[in-house]
């Protein structure tokens, strides 16, 4: 066989396996999460801070790349008056962009989920379920950032993100129509 013939079947699986293993990832069984119960805030002096959208966004990709800098995959949050999450999807040689649009609710213990309201990546049209499993499976996400398919949403656990001189955080108000977002800081006293 000359070597046009030899390229053409080494393209043809090539595809055909990139193919299936973009088929196995959206078709695998999603799974339900759910966070560990978290423990009530240390005795200590609270504080309650008020930030804007704009300096939530700056704190929130600050940690969020420090958790992921060393991956290919860019990931960054965009805060408007939904949450967006943007990153990209190297398919082949093409490059597809990845915009998934959460609206955030304060859970009772202080913690923040993200539920998926919309999805765009490029032209298709993808369930948003098989968008985040796609996204759990090909981002390595930080501890503090599970990401649940079956729920449509990603958790954000404040207690595990890692702040230097043991605060807990918690979101007390997530208004990003209003722009007010109030988060509680206990200071532990030990």
């Amino acid at each position: 066989m000359n070597r046009w013939k030899v390229a053409f079947f080494i393209l043809i699986i090539a595809i055909v396996l990139g193919i299936g293993y973009l088929a196995s990832l959206l078709t695998t069984e999603s799974e339900s999460y759910t966070l560990p119960v978290r423990a009530e805030a240390p005795a200590g002096g609270q504080l309650f801070v008020e930030t804007s959208k704009n300096d939530f966004e700056v704190l929130a990709n600050k940690y969020l790349q420090q958790a992921i800098n060393d991956q290919s995959i860019p990931l960054d949050l965009k805060v408007d008056d939904q949450i967006a999450l943007i990153s990209e999807l190297q398919v082949f040689s093409l490059t597809i962009p990845v915009q998934m649009y959460f609206e955030p609710i304060v859970q009772d213990d202080g913690n923040i989920q993200l539920k998926q309201q919309q999805v765009d990546i490029g032209q298709l049209s993808i369930p948003p379920e098989q968008v985040l499993k796609l996204l759990r499976d090909s981002v390595d996400l930080p501890a503090w950032m599970v990401v649940s398919p079956a729920d449509e949403s990603v958790f954000i656990d404040l207690s595990g993100i890692p702040i230097e001189g043991g605060f807990d955080i918690r979101a007390r108000k997530l208004d990003l129509i209003n722009d007010e977002i109030i988060l509680t800081v206990t200071v532990p006293t030990e």
